[in-house]
Order: C-alpha cells, then sequence, then structure tokens
C-alpha cells in the first residue's frame, strides 16, 4: 500500500542537465534542419485526402527531435554512468527506428518492412539484457517453478523478444498515427513524459526502483519532455515544420523502452500505470482499429476520421482540437498516476478497466466510429 507521491527526486542535478541539453539540442537542430529541408525541397505537400494543411510544410523535424534524445543520454552516460551495453543497445535502436521513418517519409515502406525493421530493433535490445524479467512479472517470482522452466527450456528468451516486438510495434504506431495534426503528437507525448517523469522519480524516492534502472528511466523520460516541448516551439499550429515518421517513431520507441524497463524493474502494477499513462495513443489506435474493421476498411490504409479529424469536423479550430487533446492525455497521466496512492493493486485494475470501458461507450456515442474517403483519394498508408 502507498499513500501520496513526491517529486522531490525529480529535480537533481542530472536530470537538470538532461532536460536543458535535450532542449538546446533540439531546439538549435530544429532551426537547423529546417532551413536545410527547404533547401533540398524536402517537404509535406497537402492533397485532397489525408494532407489537408494549406501549404508545403519542411519535414526533417525528427531528426533534429533523435540529436535532442542522443544529446541526453550521452551528456547522462558522461555525467551518471550505466550499462554500456544497454546504453549502446538503445543509440543503435534509436537511429535504427529514426532512420525508418525518415525512409517511410520518402518512399512509405510496407508494413513488412517496418515489422522486420522493428523485430531487428527488438533483438537488439533483448541481446543488451533490456525486457528480460517482462515474461516473469505472471509468474509469482523468479523463483517459481513456472519461472525455472522459463528459464531452462529457453522459453522465457524467446517471449522476451515477442514481447519487446509486441510494445515496439504497438506503441511506434500508436504514436505514428496522433502525429496528424499541427502540435498534436509533440504535446501530448511530451504530457506523457511529464506522467512517467514523476512516476519513476517517485518510485525511486521509494527504492521500489533501484538506482541503476530509475537513473535510465528519469532520463528518458526527462528526454521526452525535452525534445517535444523545444519541437513545439516550432510545430504549434501554424507550424513551420513537421517531425515527420522519424519522430512519432523515435517517441514511439522512447515509450517501448520505458514501458520495457519499468516491467523489468518492477512489478505488474507499474506496468499498468505506465501503460494508462500511454493512454491516449491507445484510445485512438484502438479507435481506428474497431472503426476500420467495422466499416470493412483495410487496416493499414489511412481516413480522416481518427479523434483528432473529427473533433475538427465537429467544428474545433486546430489548437482548440489540440488543447482538447492535451487535456485527454493529461486525464490519463493521472491515471495512471493513480498507482502511486494507496489504493490497492486489484482496485486500481478496476478504475482501468472502467476507464477504458467509459471510454468506449463516449465514443460510441459519440458517433465516431464512421470514415471517410479521404484515403481513397489520397492513397497514403496511415
Amino acid at each position: 500500500m502507498l499513500s501520496g507521491f513526491s517529486t522531490a527526486g525529480m529535480w537533481n542535478g542530472p536530470t537538470g542537465v538532461t532536460l536543458l541539453s535535450a532542449f538546446s539540442v533540439t531546439f538549435a537542430a530544429t532551426f537547423a534542419v529546417r532551413r536545410l529541408a527547404i533547401a533540398i525541397g524536402w517537404y509535406d505537400r497537402p492533397d485532397a485526402g489525408l494532407k489537408s494543411h494549406s501549404r508545403p510544410i519542411p519535414y526533417l523535424g525528427g531528426m533534429a527531435m533523435f540529436a535532442g534524445w542522443c544529446a541526453a543520454s550521452v551528456v547522462h552516460f558522461v555525467t551518471v554512468g550505466g550499462d554500456r551495453s544497454i546504453w549502446s543497445a538503445l543509440w543503435a535502436g534509436g537511429a535504427l527506428m529514426a532512420l525508418t521513418g525518415l525512409v517511410d517519409d520518402r518512399i512509405h515502406l510496407r508494413p513488412r518492412t517496418r515489422l522486420i525493421l522493428e523485430a531487428l530493433v527488438a533483438g537488439v535490445l533483448a541481446l543488451a539484457g533490456v525486457g528480460r524479467r517482462l515474461p516473469f512479472l505472471v509468474t509469482g517470482g523468479a523463483d517459481s517453478d513456472l519461472s525455472r522452466w522459463l528459464v531452462q527450456s529457453g522459453v522465457g528468451h524467446a517471449a522476451t523478444v515477442i514481447l519487446l516486438i509486441g510494445f515496439l510495434v504497438y506503441t511506434t504506431n500508436a504514436t505514428n498515427l496522433i502525429d496528424g495534426l499541427d502540435g498534436l503528437c509533440a504535446g501530448v507525448t511530451a504530457i506523457m513524459g511529464a506522467g512517467y517523469l514523476v512516476l519513476v522519480a517517485t518510485l525511486r524516492e521509494r527504492a521500489v526502483l533501484a538506482a541503476g534502472p530509475a537513473d535510465f528511466l528519469v532520463t528518458l523520460s526527462a528526454a521526452q519532455i525535452a525534445i517535444c516541448l523545444a519541437f513545439l516551439c516550432y510545430n504549434f499550429n501554424p507550424a513551420s515544420i513537421f517531425m515527420g515518421d522519424s519522430g512519432s517513431l523515435l517517441l514511439g520507441f522512447n515509450v517501448a523502452v520505458i514501458l520495457v524497463m519499468l516491467g523489468d524493474a518492477t512489478s505488474m502494477r507499474w506496468l499498468a500505470a505506465g501503460i494508462a499513462i500511454f493512454g491516449f495513443p491507445i484510445l485512438d489506435t484502438t479507435l481506428a482499429v474497431v472503426r476500420r474493421w467495422k466499416n470493412g476498411r483495410p487496416l493499414f490504409v489511412g481516413d480522416r476520421s481518427h479523434l483528432y479529424d473529427q473533433l475538427r469536423d465537429r467544428g474545433f479550430t486546430v489548437r482548440q482540437t489540440a488543447m482538447v487533446c492535451y487535456l485527454i492525455g493529461g486525464a490519463f497521466a493521472g491515471l495512471g498516476l493513480m498507482a502511486l496512492t494507496s489504493i490497492s493493486t486489484v482496485a486500481l485494475f478496476s478504475v482501468y478497466l472502467t476507464a477504458a470501458a467509459v471510454s468506449a461507450v463516449a465514443l460510441v456515442r459519440g458517433g465516431m466510429l464512421r470514415v471517410d474517403d479521404a484515403a481513397a483519394r489520397s492513397g497514403t498508408p496511415h
């Protein structure tokens, strides 16, 4: 049983340096890559379907975010230290996801190709030991008979890779799906980063998280906040640059690593809290899948009937829509942080399930299972 929570552990020296370095590098790099994108003619051009912005907007913002993310992690590694093999795996995985998004922005990779690349990233993380304890969260601890069988048979190692692939595929695609409106993805993801920072800093202060894993998670959470806020200076409506898939896939990768490492180091309660903080992308992705299935549409062909699109259709401006989505994202972050209170784990899971059911009913009653023909007009996968 836990009561209340404290955020004092967030504001130590290394966390402040991480935030400052990531923000500064991303802000400067975004200015630079915007000029580069204009010089080489790398624009996201409007069409008659999914891309409804009024003028061509430069891409490449995701590469600036990657620069800020790298700066934060390098500063942490130099000042605090950590497992070199894990940091190397994170750098390699982050670079591969950002490059995958960069290529996807230009030639629209097939879903199968993206899945293969995400499986490769999962393999790199697994080799470094990330996610090795995930299969044991439901076994009652490392000393149980089932845990020993998982280790001896090798099933646990295979399950680790499968779970890593699942987390990566879901979070990267879910984050990519909410990158459809000025400032939406960066703003919502910054709010999620703040939720993760409060969660992991409090768990570190209570000694629920050991110092090593806690330092990793605090750095990744702080980096997520900083790179999103710096990019938002250019991306809030009216946007002067887009992050593109390189940015959204990087952010999804960062969330996946946070969730997996949280599950590695703690218990099902805290992993569930982390997933709840990610609630807005889960809500929109679930809506997209159900809507396309219900209306007989291909799952990997986009439409303009996402939650934010439907808010726009109901008369909200771009800025108003972004603000409403920020509020929803903040509500999910607050829902996740309920885990830090004295509520029992059984009651907490009941609250999460109730929130999911209420969200589903609200979407259905709000008429948000309709589709439009934007995808047919543009032919753009999303």
